[in-house]
C-alpha cells in the first residue's frame, strides 16, 4: 500500500515538470516569432526609408535641373520669344526666327499624337489644359524647345535643354534631363486680367487696342526628370517636376511714367538739354517731355525743380530727326537737334517759354524709386536681386541687354560708347556714387540714376550724350556740361521696363503630371 502511494506522488511530480517544459518551449516559440516579426518590420521600414531617400534624391535632382534652366533662360531673356533676325548687333538671332530657331510648335511634333486623352514622354504632353472657352488645347498654341526643329524624327536628346546638368550634381549616381515649353502670351494691357492665353502667330503691338502679341510677354514651362540610385542608365528612383516662370520687368509692380525725362532734382543746372516728347503721354495729341518735382514736402528745405535754372529745348520727333519717319535703328541719321523756331518749350537768352510738355507736379512722388519699381527705396535690395550686378560700367556695350544694377563708387561710361540696341535695350540702374557720361555716349532703353545706396550719389556729364528711351533722375546733379539729348521711343522704353526678369508663376509648380508619363509611350 505504501509503495502504491509513493508511486502516485512520484508520477504527480513528473507531470508538473512537463507543464513547465511545455510553457518554456511555448515562450521560446513566441519569442522566436516576435523576433522574426521584428526583423521583418525592421527590414520593411529600412526598405521604405531607402525608397524615400532615393525618391527625395531624385526629386532634389529634378529641382536642381529646374533652377539651372531658370538661369539659362534668364541669361537669354531677350532672345527667347523674338522672331527677329540679327536681334543683337553681333548677329545673334531671336529664337523664333528662321535663322536662330530653337522652338517648334507642339502641333508640329513629328510622329506624336497630342490629342486629348493621349499620354507620352514628349514634353508637349505636360500642357494639356483647354482654353477658357473650351475651344482648343493649350498644347496646340505652345512651342517646345528642340535642338533640331526641322527634324522629321526626334529622340529624347532632341528635346533636352543644351546645358550640362551633370555639372550641378554632386555624384555620378544621379541623372537629370530638363525640357521646356514656351507660351507667347496674348496680353491686353488695359484689362483687369491682361493675359488671355498663348499665340503662335506673333504680330506687332496694336497701339489702339493695347494688345501685345509680339513676344514681349511670355511664359515658360520647365520640365525636369530626375533619377537617382543609378548604375549606368538603370535607375531605381524617378521624379517628374514641372515649374512655370514668366518674364517681368523692373516696373512690373510700379507705375512706369511714359515720359522721356523724369527728374526729382534740377535738370540741367548748366549746359543744355534737348528732349523729344512722348506725343500722346498726356492724352491723344498731348505731348509730355519732362515730368518734374514740384512737391515741396519732398525736401527738407522745401525746394522744387526750377526749370528756368537750365537751358531747355523740346521739339517733336520729326523736327529733331529732320526726317518724316523714324529710322529703323532709331538713331539720329545726321545732325539732330531742336531748333528755336520749331521748339515746344525753350530757354532763349533771358527768356523762358515753357509749354504744356513740361509738367511741374505738386503731387510728385517723394519716393520715386517706389513709384517706378513698386518697392520702397529702403528695400532696394529686392530690385538689385533680380538684376545683373556690376561694379562699374566697363563691361557694358552694344550687345548688353536686360536689367543691370551698378553698385560701388563709379559708373564711368567711356566716351563714344554705345550701350544696348534698338531691338534689345537695357534697363541701366546706376546706384554708384558717381554716374559719369564722358560724351558721345548712346544708350538704348532706360537710364535710372538713384541714390538708394549712397544718399550723395550724383550724375556728371560732359559733351553730347543721347538716350533713346527714357531717363529717370532720382539723385543729385553734379557738374553738367555739354548737351544731353533724350529721345522718347515707345518700343525701347517698353522693352527696357517690361523685360529682363524671370519669376515663378503662382500655382505653376507641381510634382506630378497626368499626361506627361514617361511610361506612356
Amino acid at each position: 500500500m505504501k509503495n502504491a502511494i509513493h508511486h502516485r506522488g512520484f508520477t504527480s511530480r513528473y507531470q508538473s515538470g512537463i507543464i513547465t517544459t511545455f510553457t518554456g518551449v511555448l515562450m521560446l516559440v513566441l519569442l522566436t516569432l516576435m523576433m522574426f516579426f521584428a526583423i521583418r518590420v525592421g527590414v520593411f521600414e529600412q526598405r521604405v526609408s531607402s525608397n524615400e531617400m532615393r525618391q527625395k534624391l531624385a526629386f532634389h535632382t529634378a529641382e536642381s535641373g529646374i533652377h539651372q534652366a531658370k538661369e539659362f533662360f534668364r541669361a537669354n531673356s531677350v532672345l527667347i520669344a523674338s522672331e527677329t533676325t540679327d536681334l543683337l548687333p553681333d548677329g545673334t538671332d531671336g529664337w523664333l526666327s528662321a535663322e536662330g530657331l530653337r522652338w517648334r510648335r507642339c502641333d508640329d511634333a513629328p510622329g506624336v499624337d497630342l490629342s486629348d486623352g493621349q499620354q507620352g514622354n514628349h514634353p508637349c504632353f505636360a500642357d494639356s489644359g483647354y482654353r477658357e472657352d473650351g475651344s482648343t488645347l493649350h498644347r496646340d498654341e505652345t512651342f517646345y524647345y528642340s535642338n533640331d526643329p526641322g527634324a522629321t524624327t526626334e529622340t529624347e536628346a532632341t528635346w533636352a535643354l543644351p546645358f550640362d546638368t551633370g555639372a550641378i550634381l554632386p555624384g555620378t549616381n544621379e541623372i537629370v534631363d530638363v525640357f521646356a515649353l514656351l507660351c507667347v502670351l496674348e496680353v491686353h494691357e488695359t484689362d483687369e486680367t491682361p493675359a488671355k492665353g498663348c499665340v503662335t502667330d506673333l504680330t506687332d503691338v496694336d497701339p489702339d487696342d493695347n494688345i501685345v502679341t509680339d513676344g514681349t510677354y511670355f511664359m515658360i514651362t520647365l520640365l525636369a526628370r530626375g533619377e537617382a540610385d543609378c548604375v549606368g542608365t538603370e535607375c531605381n528612383a524617378e521624379a517628374l517636376v514641372k515649374a512655370q516662370v514668366s518674364n517681368f520687368g523692373v516696373a512690373a509692380g510700379g507705375k512706369s511714367p511714359a515720359v522721356p525725362l523724369t527728374t526729382k532734382t534740377s535738370f540741367p543746372p548748366s549746359g543744355t538739354a534737348e528732349v523729344v516728347p512722348n506725343p500722346n503721354s498726356g492724352g491723344v495729341g498731348v505731348p509730355i517731355s519732362v515730368w518734374m518735382n514740384a512737391n515741396a514736402s519732398c525736401s527738407d528745405d522745401g525746394s522744387v525743380v526750377d526749370p528756368s535754372s537750365g537751358s531747355w529745348a523740346t521739339c517733336e520727333m520729326h523736327e529733331w530727326y529732320g526726317v518724316d519717319t523714324i529710322p529703323d535703328d532709331v538713331a539720329c541719321p545726321g545732325s539732330c537737334s531742336c531748333s528755336f523756331q520749331e521748339s515746344i518749350s525753350n530757354t532763349h537768352g533771358t527768356e523762358d517759354v515753357f509749354g504744356i510738355d513740361l509738367v511741374q507736379d505738386p503731387s510728385f512722388p517723394c519716393d520715386l524709386f517706389q513709384f517706378y519699381f513698386g518697392i520702397p527705396k529702403t528695400n532696394y535690395e529686392i530690385v538689385k536681386g533680380y538684376s545683373k550686378i556690376i561694379n562699374d560700367c566697363d563691361s557694358l556695350g552694344p550687345n548688353s541687354f536686360g536689367i543691370y544694377w551698378v553698385t560701388g563708387s563709379t559708373c564711368d561710361i567711356q566716351a563714344n560708347s554705345t550701350i544696348g540696341s534698338a531691338l534689345a535695350p537695357v534697363m541701366l540702374i546706376s546706384a554708384a556714387s558717381e554716374t559719369r557720361l564722358r560724351g558721345g555716349n548712346v544708350i538704348y532703353g532706360t537710364l535710372f540714376v538713384t541714390d538708394a545706396e549712397d544718399p550723395n550719389a550724383q550724375t556728371v556729364t560732359n559733351g553730347t550724350n543721347q538716350v533713346y528711351g527714357s531717363v529717370i533722375i532720382d539723385a543729385n546733379i553734379g557738374s553738367y556740361n555739354g548737351s544731353f539729348q533724350v529721345v522718347w521711343n515707345e518700343y525701347t522704353s517698353r522693352k527696357a521696363g517690361g523685360g529682363g526678369g524671370l519669376g515663378n508663376v503662382i500655382g505653376g509648380w507641381t510634382d506630378f503630371h497626368r499626361d506627361w508619363n514617361w511610361e506612356g509611350s
